[in-house]
């Protein structure tokens, strides 16, 4: 890469090259990993390699968004690091749709004004599913 003048490997016409880790080797990294964002290595490198790191840095941006929504609107004080699993892993499609049915289900909820906890719940309910689809763990392994 500092020979080349890239950023990132996925920057490189070889990469993956000799000096890059095996898949199993990613894989093994991103099983032991409680740092959310090292299961998408590859996948990340990937999609720059294709589509350039402008791209990933809009997509990075959106999350971020996605991610501030979560906390100023649905955190409880205790589900700050959920929704932070939640923002690096899940496609920011299903984010967006997340919180949407979230404001949806709390729109419909009748009665009065929902309160933050029966809020966060809610729109973890909603995460916890969309991560069940895509096949993705939000809740810290201990």
């Amino acid at each position: 890469m500092k020979k080349k003048g890239l950023e990132v490997c996925g920057q490189c016409p070889e990469f993956p090259c000799s000096k890059f880790k095996s898949e199993e080797q990613y894989r093994q990294v991103a099983l032991s990993s409680s740092y959310p964002p090292s299961r998408n290595v590859l996948s990340n490198l990937r999609f720059i390699k294709e589509k350039g790191i402008k791209e990933f840095a809009r997509g990075q941006e959106k999350r971020i968004g996605l991610l501030e929504t979560m906390i100023e609107s649905y955190d409880d004080g205790r589900s700050r690091s959920f929704f932070c699993r939640a923002a690096a892993l899940l496609d920011p499609k299903a984010l967006k749709s997340s919180l949407d049915e979230a404001k949806k289900a709390i729109g419909t909820g009748g009665g009065g004004a929902v309160d933050t906890v029966d809020k966060t719940k809610i729109l973890r309910g909603i995460l916890a599913e969309a991560a069940l689809r895509e096949g993705i763990e939000l809740t810290a392994k201990k």
